[in-house]
């Protein structure tokens, strides 16, 4: 009888705990420490700091566009600068960081800004500007992801429903982030506030910065098109070129702190490493030694002798210590991250009137100040910048080849850590100059990203058909859509 009291009394006390826990369990299962409900503002940071790094960082894992643009050649380990893309999956690496690290939360940060505006006591201008600018930096994602993929998922990629969003050719994303861009610039008003200073780590709550930036690039994809579709590019230079960046103060950069993990991302791979992965290409040093640029002092230092600057051998494996290594001021943790610049506005303003498109200034004015820009920004004395630009071999007048070729050249120096860029203009203008590595042809050098490994897995049916959309084959030979020539 004891025995069965006790088990009673037990069930009791046992049903008496549960039922206590049963009353507490909402208080128990609500997180105190993680947001439950995060607001905009930080996830805008969040995904515009996400950008910079997928275009700034030098992880061989993720951004190996330093290596496809020759500026950077590899010591142990020369896989990337042989383009192998299958080994650390790059592709794969890339595609995440720009859907889910960088796309998501400026997509999200545009939903809760749309939901909670009037909450906040935001006034419909500033509203307006916040969704601009979320906008023109989910455009200029959306135009990386087409120009190193050729197809991209767009019009259902964000859509937390749909787990195998279907692919959209390149052109066809073009078409519709070049609409959302203008309407972002038509709905932003530059005098009105839009993200909190310390929010914005881009142009700290100066909208006229982010109206600048999207005019900018709004130039940038016009000349991208401009051999695929002339009339709307020049229709869209006309449109943009009056409020594109106008000095180095308006680059599109941001800022880094000394120490991790807000530090520049290459100072990770540079410094904080304690590796000896990387030298200065031969394909840079040779063509800066061949036209006395001063920036070779900048962009690498020199060997054991204090004057002689010597590229690593592009394309395969280098003794670290007999090589220039990487210049010192990218060994700084507070080095700016850039994805666009005055520079860069420059020259596709040179590139727009060689083309024939009317633009003010001639291309040989515009080239000269994106020469100008470049060296301005990288601390080359005028007396230095004046005697380069009067050299035969520089002057737009007297250098070598057809315009493509000189724009071409001067572009792609100027864009010196900046891969991405670089390897774009390389595809574009296809000037010459780039080197093939052992064992390789000329042809084997990437027009393309190949599509995501985990593609295959993941979205195989759509990435069976967005193959078909770029003509077949998803090899490196393949080009994107603008790259016609």
């Amino acid at each position: 009888m004891k025995i069965i009291m006790r088990k009673i009394l037990i069930t009791l006390f046992i049903i008496g705990v549960f039922t206590a826990c049963d009353e507490r369990l909402e208080e128990l299962n609500t997180p105190n420490k993680g947001a439950v409900k995060v607001p905009a503002a930080p996830l805008f940071a969040n995904g515009v700091t996400e950008m910079f790094y997928m275009m700034n960082n030098s992880n061989t894992n993720i951004n190996v566009f330093r290596l496809y643009a020759q500026y950077w050649a590899q010591t142990t380990y020369p896989d990337e600068s042989q383009y192998n893309m299958v080994g650390r999956r790059n592709p794969d690496n890339f595609w995440r960081g720009a859907y889910r690290d960088a796309l998501k939360d400026l997509d999200e940060a545009k939903r809760i800004t749309l939901e909670t505006w009037q909450k906040e006591g935001l006034t419909e201008a500033e509203r307006d500007n916040r969704v601009a600018i979320i906008d023109a930096s989910k455009v200029y994602i959306f135009a990386t992801l087409v120009d190193a993929f050729g197809a991209i998922p767009f019009s259902e990629a964000l859509d937390p429903e749909i787990l195998q969003p279907q692919y959209e050719s390149g052109e066809a994303v073009y078409n519709q982030i070049i609409t959302v861009l203008d309407a972002a610039i038509a709905s932003m008003d530059p005098a009105e506030a839009s993200w909190p200073e310390g929010q914005d780590p881009v142009y700290e709550g100066d909208t006229n910065g982010w109206f600048k930036f999207a005019n900018s690039l709004k130039l940038k994809l016009a000349i991208n098109i401009a051999d695929v579709n002339a009339g709307k590019a020049s229709t869209m230079i006309a449109q943009a070129e009056p409020n594109v960046f106008e000095s180095n103060d308006d680059n599109a950069g941001i800022t880094h702190l000394d120490a991790f993990p807000n530090t520049h991302p290459i100072h990770e791979d540079l410094v904080q490493s304690g590796r000896a992965d990387y030298v200065v290409a031969n394909t840079l040093i040779d063509k800066l030694n061949a036209l006395n640029d001063p920036r070779i002092a900048v962009f690498a230092e020199p060997l054991a002798d204090g004057v002689t600057y010597e590229g690593g051998i592009y394309g395969t494996n280098n003794t670290y210590a007999q090589k220039s290594h990487i210049g010192e001021v990218f060994h700084d943790p507070t080095l700016e991250g850039l994805i666009l610049d005055y520079s860069e506005v420059e020259f596709l303003l040179a590139e727009a009137a060689a083309r024939g498109i009317s633009v003010s200034g001639t291309a040989a004015e515009h080239y000269e100040n994106g020469i100008r820009a470049s060296m301005e920004y990288w601390g080359i004395d005028a007396d230095e910048i004046d005697a380069y630009l009067a050299q035969p071999a520089v002057a737009y007048a007297t250098a070598a080849g057809n315009w493509k070729q000189k724009i071409g050249t001067q572009h792609w120096i100027a864009l010196y850590n900046r891969g991405f860029e670089g390897w774009t203009v390389w595809r574009r203008l296809d000037f010459t100059g780039f080197n093939v590595p052992p064992l390789l042809t000329y042809s084997d050098i990437p027009n393309r990203f190949i599509f995501p490994i985990e593609e295959a897995t993941l979205n195989k049916t759509n990435l069976t058909e967005a193959i078909q959309l770029i003509g077949g084959s998803d090899n490196v030979q393949t080009k994107v859509f603008w790259d016609v020539n």
